[in-house]
């Protein structure tokens, strides 16, 4: 709402609010960031202080509706309330707002409560494998204090998080629970197998800079050789530009990729999943590693007194939290409410470079290997790129 926005920010000088059409032929505007129950004299005084606003009139009040909630931090991950065997919870009950976030959160209590029964590993999905994981995981360690909203800012591994590998990511933690059959299983893998036919095909042909230039490409037209799948680099390159120059140029085909031209034309099966992970490689690769790294680093310690507010990546909450908590490990860091995993791999680059431990001090310029179980989100991934510097994640209202 409007009151807990200037209630939690106050020191803002500002608030936008977006003015959307309902529709092509109505001329009813919806004021989206104005949610509120004040009166409605107060609520055409507010509407009116907008410029261009003015004159409006108020169709529909603004309203609040109050219920009551049980507060999930009381659940595990399952779902399951924690004290009491065999009941899960989801939905409205436990604070949430929205159809979709209703829907993603019984279907994990649905399954998870047929799983008890049948004595079946439980379902959990990590916050790096699904933004279904990241609800469940706001709401059962940090809780609620208004109708939570699933908004995709709230996800610090989204580049991981897209609707192109939604199956590679999610369909062997259906599988393993029974909740996924063999014909989906065996689809996936038609995909992946498609997938790793084209990198083949990318990575078996190669021109000097020149051609590529010639054909269109923006890159310097010298001697240089560059691959089909490095050509996905260079900006607004698209694969079926490649596609096109590849098939257009038969004696670019390397000695060691045998197939040639028959692995063309590329596999329409997987193929957006394709060239988007090979276009943004090294940033996924960076979050993979990014992951890896709290997962094995989660007992690492901290030193007490840690100046947080020196880390300018940290917000003022966690700022706040993790001074006045002082955990002792990265683990204890992670349990505080509030504390989202990038504020934990913040700390820990921080642990890092205070401590002198990187791979890199130690090994000069030993390079880190992207973690095997996280290949399945790219599955050409390369084992080189630096993963430091990530950007900091702004998190929604």
């Amino acid at each position: 709402s409007l009151f807990s926005k200037v209630e939690r920010f106050p020191e803002r000088e500002a608030h936008i609010v977006w003015l959307e059409p309902e529709g092509l032929d109505s001329d009813w505007v919806y004021p989206n960031g104005i949610s509120s129950a004040f009166p409605p004299d107060v609520q055409l005084r507010l509407v009116r202080s907008m410029v261009g606003l003015e004159g409006a009139t108020i169709l529909k009040p603004a309203y609040d509706v109050e219920y009551d909630y049980v507060d999930p931090t009381c659940l595990r991950r399952t779902l399951e309330v924690s004290t009491v065997e065999g009941l899960f919870l989801a939905g409205q009950i436990i604070g949430t707002t929205g159809y979709e976030e209703a829907a993603a959160l019984g279907l994990v209590a649905g399954a998870n409560a047929a799983l008890s029964c049948s004595r079946g590993p439980p379902l959990t999905v990590g916050r790096h494998q699904g933004y279904i994981g990241v609800l469940v995981d706001d709401l059962v360690t940090r809780g609620t204090t208004e109708p939570y909203r699933m908004f995709t800012s709230r996800a610090e591994w989204r580049l991981m998080l897209r609707a192109d590998n939604a199956d590679a990511r999610l369909t062997p933690l259906g599988a393993a629970c029974g909740l996924v059959g063999e014909r989906r299983l065996e689809r996936l893998r038609e995909k992946q197998a498609a997938m790793q036919r084209g990198l083949r095909a990318l990575r078996g042909f190669a021109l000097p800079n020149a051609e590529w230039a010639a054909a269109g490409f923006g890159v310097k037209p010298n001697g240089e050789l560059r691959t089909a799948e490095q050509m996905l680099h260079v900006p607004r390159a698209e694969l079926c530009d490649v596609e096109a120059a590849m098939a257009a140029a038969p004696h670019g085909w390397r000695k060691a990729c045998p197939e040639g031209a028959s692995l063309l034309p590329l596999p329409s099966l997987g193929r957006e999943a394709m060239e988007i992970e090979v276009k943004y490689s090294n940033y996924l690769e960076r979050q993979a590693r990014e992951v890896a790294r709290l997962e094995e680093h989660a007992m690492a310690s901290i030193p007490r007194h840690t100046d947080y507010a020196a880390l300018p990546c940290l917000s003022k909450e966690e700022v706040e939290k993790l001074t006045a908590t002082q955990p002792a490990t990265l683990s204890e860091a992670g349990a505080i409410p509030g504390i989202t995993p990038k504020a934990l791999f913040y700390i820990y680059n921080h642990l890092r470079q205070a401590g002198g431990s990187s791979r890199r001090e130690e090994g000069g310029a030993a390079e880190e290997e992207v973690p095997e179980p996280l290949r399945h989100h790219f599955p050409g991934a390369s084992d080189a790129s630096d993963a430091s510097g990530a950007e900091p994640v702004a998190e929604g209202l």
